[in-house]
This record gives structure tokens, C-alpha cells and sequence, in this order.
């Protein structure tokens, strides 16, 4: 019996390594191309070699997610959240 089997591991994966996301942050049609870097449980955001926020998944459902460091309205949160969520369950 394989040991694996004797769990049900329903997690989703986290990702390791640093990926890129496209989002048009402001509705004017200019899709920014963004680094994130997954840090434990928090997600930093760059964008043109500038910090722009650091966000934190705070619940599943709904998705929320948490500005912990940045100057970014709400809605721009939301749809960086909504875009980094997409990736990691695409993965």
C-alpha cells in the first residue's frame, strides 16, 4: 500500500517559484505585465522593477484577498487577487 494513499490531500499547490500574471489594473484597455513572488502565505507584487503591492489571501470563499503593503484602491486589489488565484489553481 502506498503511503499517500492513506491521506486525502485536497490542498491546493502553492507555487515556489516567481511568476508572471497580465492584468489590465486601471480598465484602459493597457495590460501591465506583473511579477509576483510567493513569500510563505503572502504574495509580492512588482511591476517595472518597482514594488507595487504585497497582497495575502485571506479566505476561499468568497476569494479575499488583503492589501498588506501598497497604496492600490480596492478594486485593483480584487483584480490582482482574482489574477493571481487564477494562476495558482491553473497550475
Amino acid at each position: 500500500m502506498n503511503s499517500n494513499e492513506d491521506f486525502d490531500f485536497d490542498e491546493t499547490t502553492q507555487p515556489e517559484e516567481a511568476f508572471h500574471i497580465e492584468v489590465d489594473l486601471y480598465e484602459i484597455g493597457e495590460y501591465s505585465n506583473l511579477l509576483v513572488v510567493p513569500c510563505n502565505d503572502t504574495y509580492i507584487v512588482i511591476s517595472n522593477n518597482e514594488h507595487l503591492c504585497t497582497l495575502i489571501k485571506t479566505c476561499d470563499e468568497p476569494e479575499c484577498w488583503e492589501q498588506q503593503d501598497g497604496g492600490l484602491d480596492e478594486e485593483v486589489v480584487e483584480k490582482l487577487g482574482a489574477a493571481i488565484g487564477g494562476y495558482i489553481s491553473s497550475m
